[in-house]
């Protein structure tokens, strides 16, 4: 109730003044119309386990009755947090669920991950038989214009073999007349 006497405060500054612990949500609850508290440039021990610094966090910083921006809010201890915004040094402690990865995001993960290299297996296979397809459609055309290429080559050998003996004369004719010699 520290400003309780104070109800039409709508501004507060205590820039610099060297304010280490954190201050609580009722001292403000006589003032309305407070608009805006500016809180930097002050020496804040940032106790990220104390319930009182995430509700005062949470009061000055968030909508709809913003009052500070976040990167005022500077820790100045302890030593791990130093300079680091209350956010910054909180952030985990604070949303704890963010920091350990939830259990069943990772069963999801692996699930989603498994599916995915399924997909892709298939995917790759159902490639591979395709080209394997194409290739022995087109082996089996070259097959079938080579079988065709000595069937032709073939008649065509028959047909020289038939003409060449048409064509040939007859022996008798080969042999010439006897001479007077003879």
């Amino acid at each position: 109730y520290t400003f309780f006497m104070l109800p039409r405060l709508s501004i507060l500054s205590v820039i610099g003044n060297r304010f280490t612990n954190i201050w609580s949500r009722p001292y403000f609850e006589f003032n309305p119309y407070l608009e805006r508290l500016d809180l930097s440039d002050n020496m804040w021990r940032c106790d990220c386990t104390d319930d009182n610094m995430f509700d005062f966090y949470e009061f000055v910083t968030l909508e709809p009755n913003k009052k500070e921006e976040s990167f005022n809010l500077i820790c100045n201890s302890p030593i791990s947090v130093i300079g680091q915004t209350w956010l910054e040094s909180c952030y985990y402690k604070w949303n704890p669920i963010e920091r350990t990865g939830n259990i069943d995001n990772l069963v999801w993960f692996i699930i989603v991950m498994i599916i995915g290299l399924s997909v892709c297996i298939i995917l790759v296979n159902t490639i591979r038989k395709s080209m394997n397809r194409r290739l022995a459609a087109i082996q089996a055309e070259r097959e079938r214009q080579v079988t065709e290429a000595r069937d032709r080559l073939r008649q065509l050998r028959i047909r020289a073999e038939q003409e060449a003996l048409c064509n040939t004369s007859d022996p008798r004719d080969l042999i010439a007349p006897p001479s007077y010699d003879e």
